[in-house]
C-alpha cells in the first residue's frame, strides 16, 4: 500500500534533471525534484563493477569470505597462532560474493573499503565521510578485482554487442551507464579502442598478461589482443564519474 503510493506518485516518477525554471521555482527543493550528487560507497562500487561484469555471486547468507587483498595486511598486526594471522584469499565463487559478506578484521579492515571511506567498525559510525584521493582512482583502474571485472565486462561487450566495435561500445555504455553513448562519446571511445588494439596487436605478450590478471580464466574464443583492448575500454567506462557517482 504505502510502497505502491510512493512509486506511483508524481514526485517519484518525475525526471531528476532539474532545469533552470524548476530551480528558480523551487530553490529549496521542497518539491523533491532533485537530490545530492555524491560518490557511491565502497561496497556499492565493488558490487556494481562485479554485477556489470556478470561476476557477482548473489547467494544470500553464509559465512564471511575473503576476496582479493594486497599482501602483508594482516600479518603485521596478527598474533602468533591466531586464525587471522595470515591472509589467504578464498578460491572460486567466494571471490565474487557481495561486499556485505567480506570478512572484516577490525585491526586490518579490507583495503578496498578503507580506501573509499568504509568504517573500521571499532566504534559507532552514524555517517560516513566521503573523500576524494588519488588512491581511489588508482584502485579503480588497477586493483585486481576491478581489472578482472573489466575483463568480464569486455567479454560481455564482445559476446553481446554484435560483430562491430560501435555496437560493442554502445552495449558497454548501456550496461554501465544505463544509456547509449552520444555520437561524440562514441567517436572518442572508438578512437581510443583503435589505439589499444594497435598497441596489443604489436605486443601480444602484454595482452596475454593483461587478460590473465585474476583467478578466473579468459574466454579462449576471444583473441588476447582484442580482449585486452576491450578490457581497457570497459575499465574506462567503470571509471567514469557517471559510473562511480550517484547522479
Amino acid at each position: 500500500g504505502l510502497l505502491r503510493l510512493l512509486v506511483t506518485s508524481a514526485t517519484y516518477r518525475q525526471s531528476a534533471a532539474a532545469g533552470e525554471a524548476l530551480m528558480a521555482r523551487d530553490p529549496e527543493n521542497r518539491l523533491l525534484a532533485r537530490g545530492p550528487r555524491f560518490r557511491l560507497d565502497a561496497e556499492q562500487l565493488r558490487d556494481g563493477a562485479l554485477f556489470a561484469a556478470g561476476l557477482l555471486d548473489e547467494q544470500m547468507g553464509g559465512k564471511g569470505v575473503r576476496p582479493y587483498q594486497p599482501p602483508n595486511i594482516w600479518e603485521p598486526v596478527g598474533f602468533v597462532g591466531s586464525n587471522t594471522r595470515d591472509y589467504k584469499a578464498d578460491p572460486g565463487a567466494a571471490l565474487y560474493r557481495r561486499s556485505l559478506y567480506t570478512f572484516l578484521k577490525r585491526t586490518a579492515p579490507p583495503p578496498f573499503m578503507v580506501t573509499f571511506d568504509g568504517p573500521n567498525r571499532e566504534q559507532l559510525c552514524s555517517r560516513r565521510e566521503r573523500s576524494n584521493t588519488p588512491l581511489q582512482a588508482l584502485q579503480l583502474m588497477n586493483d585486481v578485482q576491478h581489472h578482472e571485472a573489466a575483463r568480464w565486462l569486455a567479454t560481455r561487450m564482445i559476446r553481446e554487442g554484435g560483430p562491430g566495435a560501435p555496437g560493442r561500445l554502445r552495449h558497454g555504455c548501456e550496461v554501465v551507464l544505463a544509456r547509449p553513448p552520444s555520437d561524440e562519446e562514441l567517436g572518442v571511445l572508438s578512437r581510443t579502442l583503435e589505439k589499444h588494439l594497435a598497441r596489443y596487436r604489436a605486443d601480444e605478450a602484454a595482452a596475454r598478461k593483461s587478460v590473465t590478471f585474476g583467478e578466473s580464466k579468459p574466454d579462449p574464443a576471444i583473441a588476447a589482443p582484442e580482449l585486452a583492448a576491450y578490457t581497457l575500454m570497459a575499465n574506462l567506462l567503470l571509471n567514469l564519474d557517471e559510473a562511480v557517482n550517484r547522479n
